[in-house]
């Protein structure tokens, strides 16, 4: 299924948001990809949980865009969390270290109470 990628993004409230992800993040998808993460940025999202059941597939310009973006959030007291990765995607996330970069929930519900914001 590489070559196609399908998001969906949804406001839970004003700093907290779900993105939903269906196909692959590669070098033909990624461009769209980074776009949906600096419009999160302009709107202020400060928490997103990133729903990646239906995630076939990610390149290392993807887990990097994610890595950045848990960065800026996390300077900020915000985060990303990553919502139910496919079996293939966690064990490379376990592999590259980054399950302890990112906190992994097995709901939408789960991520996005997992970080809770100051008003």
């Amino acid at each position: 299924m590489r070559g196609r990628l399908i998001l969906a993004v949804g406001r839970r409230t004003q700093k907290k948001a779900v993105l939903r992800l269906e196909g692959s993040i590669d070098p033909t998808t990624y461009k769209q990809f980074e776009s949906t993460f600096r419009w999160l940025n302009k709107q202020g999202i400060l928490v997103i949980a990133v729903d990646m059941a239906k995630l076939t597939y990610i390149s290392s310009a993807g887990l990097s865009l994610l890595v950045k973006a848990q960065t800026e959030r996390l300077k900020r007291k915000g985060g990303v969390v990553l919502v139910r990765p496919q079996t293939p995607i966690l064990n490379i996330l376990k592999i590259l270290g980054l399950t302890e970069v990112f906190r992994i929930a097995s709901s939408v519900e789960e991520g996005l109470h997992s970080i809770p914001l100051q008003d």
